[in-house]
């Protein structure tokens, strides 16, 4: 991650950790998981010791969630890493998790009727879970999950190519959030009433886009991307907001939770009422995405500077 000066926005801290995960899959390969996050500890400490920017924006985050441990928090993300190509590699068992009294059976009934759904992650957790659930099903659903993520190319293209190189059967369309018009709305109202689940992260605004919504965050403004709840109301397919988080934050054989929350409002108004709707939606998405993290404040990973 660079080291320069001043705030910084996610989009201009560097993303590329392909050796890491392509270093990571392979220990999997030939160690039992329970040391490859051994060894994520190890990578976490030397990591928190040279990342002074990072801890910096982690001591900011922490302090209003009530925590001060950036060791802790760069360590719990060492540990995420591990998870995700855990995840994407299909080397993650579903009978890990436990399911909540929320709306997940909502959404697997959703699934299971051939209906197409949008989900909104976010960096809290394992945002890969949807993917995983995609290329597992393991007795969850009655039919394979066909997933259309969004993301920036320009910023994730290593980390889709890296995907399909780890599991060349998993089951998913990417979409450029970059060069989303017309037809790519269209192709994604496709893919909707194709049953599949459109899957978008809606906590690091747009690179590309000035146009956010500030909503109060852990007591002060915070911008969210504006154009991922536009996109909840341009397809109006039933949204949920979705993390899966480690039952405790520090393990070496973890439990899982996985909390589906389904976002009360649809878009079948005028256009007037459909601008409250998607702001009402992303205060929704905001208020549950500070409540998870008051409960795991450590499993957040975004470092850099949120309230910038």
């Amino acid at each position: 991650m660079s080291e320069k000066n001043g705030s910084e926005q996610w989009f201009e801290v560097k993303q590329n950790h392909n050796l890491g995960f392509k270093l990571m899959f392979f220990s999997l390969k030939v160690f039992p998981p329970a040391v490859v996050r051994v060894l994520a500890y190890i990578i976490g400490f030397f990591y928190w010791i040279f990342s002074a920017k990072i801890r910096g924006f982690s001591k900011k985050y922490l302090l209003k969630a009530g925590k001060s441990s950036t060791l802790k928090h760069i360590c719990s993300f060492a540990l995420n890493l591990v998870e995700n190509v855990q995840t994407w590699a299909g080397n993650f068992s579903f009978s890990d998790i436990e399911k909540q009294d929320d709306d997940v059976s909502d959404l697997l009934e959703n699934i299971n009727s051939g209906k197409g759904s949008l989900v909104i992650i976010s960096h809290l957790g394992n945002p890969q879970m949807m993917k995983g659930l995609a290329c597992l099903c393991e007795g969850w659903t009655s039919r394979k999950i066909s997933i259309t993520t969004i993301s920036d190319e320009n910023i994730y293209s290593g980390f889709n190519v890296l995907l399909k190189e780890l599991n060349p059967d998993s089951s998913f369309n990417h979409v450029d959030s970059d060069n989303i018009g017309p037809e790519t709305i269209i192709f994604l109202q496709e893919r909707i009433e194709a049953g599949d689940v459109v899957v978008i992260a809606g906590d690091r605004v747009s690179a590309h886009s000035q146009r956010n919504i500030e909503i109060p965050f852990f007591g002060e403004k915070a911008k969210f991307p504006y154009g991922v709840f536009l996109l909840a109301a341009l397809l109006n397919a039933p949204t949920y907001f979705m993390n899966g988080l480690r039952k405790k934050d520090f393990c070496i054989n973890p439990k899982y939770s996985l909390f589906i929350k389904k976002n009360p409002l649809d878009f079948d108004c005028g256009r007037k009422e459909r601008e409250e709707r998607i702001k009402q939606t992303a205060e929704n998405y905001a208020r549950n995405l500070e409540e998870l993290c008051k409960l795991h404040p450590y499993q957040w990973y975004n470092f850099f500077d949120f309230w910038a």
